[in-house]
């Protein structure tokens, strides 16, 4: 694996390859949520579901982290060998003609994103590792 993110091609690839999986990632987390405006019972069970099953916990959302976390670090390294690799000053139209304003902002969407996920884990994931494996699951003392 570390012969693939040696090259320029591989880390892209690589990047690309996350960036996959957190689209498949974000479409489940979507079709999830989405069950609450059709069944909120629906989104109940598969929410419960998600939250209680060992393999989600225990083996995807760890997969789920790393894949996050991948992504974002090898974001930042593409980008700064890139401004690194880009010390000669080429001709140029200011950026419009050789690529799209995305392309050349996508450090400041991912600063975006990356503020909205830490934003989620405070606001969701945090109360809920605190309900589960601190205070105790609350579900359990409902008489």
């Amino acid at each position: 694996m570390s012969g693939i993110l040696n090259s320029s091609i591989g880390r892209k690839f690589a990047m690309a390859l996350s960036a996959l999986f957190l689209m498949v990632f974000l479409l489940q987390h979507f079709a999830i949520n989405i069950l609450s405006v059709f069944s909120p019972d629906t989104f109940n069970e598969a929410s419960h579901f998600m939250g209680t099953f060992w393999a989600v916990q225990y083996l995807l959302q760890p997969v789920l982290i790393f894949g996050v976390v991948f992504h974002f670090v090898m974001g930042f390294v593409l980008e700064i060998r890139n401004r690194k690799a880009g010390q000669i000053s080429y001709a140029k139209n200011n950026g419009a003609a050789n690529s799209t304003w995305m392309s050349r902002n996508m450090i400041w969407s991912g600063l975006a994103i990356l503020a909205f996920i830490v934003l989620h884990f405070i606001d969701f994931w945090l109360p809920e590792i605190n309900t589960k494996y601190i205070v105790g699951d609350l579900s359990r003392n409902v008489a």
